[in-house]
C-alpha cells in the first residue's frame, strides 16, 4: 500500500515538474505573451459578435438564447485554452512522432505521453481562459456561485479535447503522411464544437457523441449547468476518464510500430 502511494506521489511530482518547467516559456517573453493573450480575447469576441448578429434576427435556437450560447463559447474557450496552456505539445504530437522526436521521451524513465503533451505551452490559451470567464459571468449571465461547477465540467471538456487530439495525432503511427489530415481533424473538431450541436440530425449527433466527441467538449458541459442536471455532470467526468483511456491505449498500440529516428544520438 505504501509503495503504491509512493508511486502515485512520484507521478504527481513528475507531472508537476513538467508543468513548472513548461510554464517558464510563458513568462520568458511577457510582452509576446500579453500580445498573444490580447489577440485571442479579441478573436473570441469577434466570434461572439457573429452570434449577436444572428440572435438579433432569431430569438433562439431550439430554446437556446444568446446567454446560453455565450456559456457554450465559454466552455469551449476554457477547454481549448487549458489544453494549450498545459498540454500544448498535443498540437505538434504527429510531427514529433514522424520526425523522430519521440526518441528523446523514450529515453526517460516515465511513460513518454505526459512528457510529449506537456512539452509545450501556448500563451494564447490564457486569452481563451480569460475569455471564458467573461462569457460566463458577463455575457452568459451566470452567477459566481455557478463558477466552480462551470470550471469542473469545462476542465473535463479540456481532458476530452486533449484526448481526442492525442488519438487523432497518433494516426501517423500507421500513416506517416497523415500530418495534414491530423490538422484538418483538429480544425473540424474546433469548428463543430463552437456551434450548437443539438440542431443536427440523429446520426450526426451520434458521431458527435462517440467517434468525434465534440458534444462533450461544449454542448454537454454547458447543458449540465444550464439545466442543473447532475447526471450530465457525472457523464462529463465519465467521458473524461473514458476518452483519456482510449487515447492512451491508441498511443501505446501505435508505439509498438514506432521506428527510431535516432534523435538521441543527434542531440548528444
Amino acid at each position: 500500500m505504501r509503495n503504491d502511494t509512493r508511486k502515485i506521489g512520484a507521478w504527481f511530482a513528475y507531472l508537476g515538474a513538467l508543468v513548472r518547467l513548461n510554464s517558464r516559456t510563458i513568462v520568458a517573453r511577457p510582452a509576446l505573451t500579453l500580445l498573444s493573450v490580447g489577440m485571442m480575447i479579441g478573436n473570441n469576441f469577434i466570434l461572439f459578435a457573429i452570434w449577436v448578429i444572428y440572435f438579433n434576427k432569431f430569438s433562439s435556437i431550439q430554446d437556446w438564447t444568446l446567454p446560453d450560447m455565450s456559456m457554450v463559447l465559454g466552455v469551449m474557450a476554457w477547454a481549448v485554452g487549458l489544453t494549450f496552456v498545459l498540454f500544448g505539445g498535443v498540437r505538434d504530437l504527429a510531427r514529433t512522432i514522424v520526425n523522430g522526436g519521440l526518441d528523446v521521451h523514450l529515453g526517460r524513465p516515465r511513460h513518454p505521453l505526459p512528457g510529449l503533451l506537456i512539452s509545450r505551452s501556448i500563451p494564447s490559451g490564457i486569452g481563451d481562459m480569460l475569455s471564458a470567464l467573461l462569457f460566463w459571468l458577463w455575457l452568459g449571465e451566470r452567477s459566481w456561485a455557478e463558477l466552480p461547477i462551470l470550471i469542473v465540467v469545462s476542465t473535463a471538456a479540456a481532458i476530452v479535447f486533449t484526448a481526442t487530439l492525442t488519438a487523432t495525432q497518433c494516426l501517423v503511427f500507421w500513416f506517416p503522411r497523415a500530418i495534414s489530415a491530423c490538422e484538418d481533424v483538429f480544425n473540424m473538431v474546433v469548428m463543430v464544437a463552437f456551434y450548437p450541436q443539438h440542431s443536427y440530425g440523429f446520426f450526426v449527433r451520434l458521431i458527435l457523441f462517440t467517434v468525434f466527441p465534440t458534444a462533450f467538449i461544449s454542448l454537454v458541459p454547458a447543458q449540465s449547468v444550464r439545466d442543473g442536471n447532475h447526471w450530465l455532470i457525472v457523464a462529463m467526468l465519465g467521458a473524461a476518464v473514458f476518452y483519456s483511456g482510449v487515447a492512451v491505449a491508441i498511443f501505446n498500440r501505435g508505439l509498438r510500430l514506432y521506428s527510431s529516428g535516432n534523435r538521441i544520438l543527434e542531440l548528444r
